[in-house]
């Protein structure tokens, strides 16, 4: 009985612990194999370790402690990136629950990139950078960035900067 009860609670631990993001894991799980797509994943300690040993400002490596992990997708193939649009397949899938605000949309003749954010108070929990268009990318940050520190880094001139919450 004691062995059932222990597996039951792992298999509840494992299950509760697993990431699922909507079209973020779709899209990793449909492209990851695909001849022509790369893949990676980086975790935080690893983004930890090199902002430690890295010829960075303190701004900078406090922003990238503020990083538990990463995971890039990109299409480098050029005629796969004809073929599909990431941006399109996925853009409604990953704010289907509207568990992300869009932070940031640009548009240019056939280039769609869509910055996606999911607030927790007055941080950033997970952001989603989507491209689709002559180039497919999806990039999936996680972590606790706070606003203010990514507006530091992106430099922007106007008074609103990059991110403009209100808390």
């Amino acid at each position: 009985m004691k062995t059932i009860l222990l597996f039951l609670f792992a298999t509840l631990f494992l299950f509760s612990s697993c990431e699922y993001n909507p079209g973020v894991s779709e899209a990793f799980t449909k492209y990851r194999f695909k001849d022509g797509v790369t893949t990676i994943t980086i975790p935080g300690w690893v983004i930890g370790l090199a902002a430690n040993f890295g010829d960075v400002e303190k701004n900078e490596r406090e922003l990238l402690h503020s990083i538990d992990k990463v995971r890039v997708l990109v299409v480098e193939d050029d005629d796969l990136n004809g073929k599909i649009n990431l941006h399109k397949e996925f853009s409604t899938k990953i704010n289907r629950n509207k568990d992300y605000e869009e932070l940031m949309t640009v548009r240019d003749d056939n280039e769609d990139v869509t910055i996606y954010g999911k607030m927790d108070e007055n941080v950033i929990t997970e952001m989603v950078i989507l491209v689709g268009g002559d180039d497919n990318a999806l990039i999936y940050v996680r972590g606790e960035i706070d606003p203010e520190m990514l507006n530091d880094q992106i430099k922007i001139h106007d008074k609103d900067k990059f991110l403009s919450f209100k808390f």
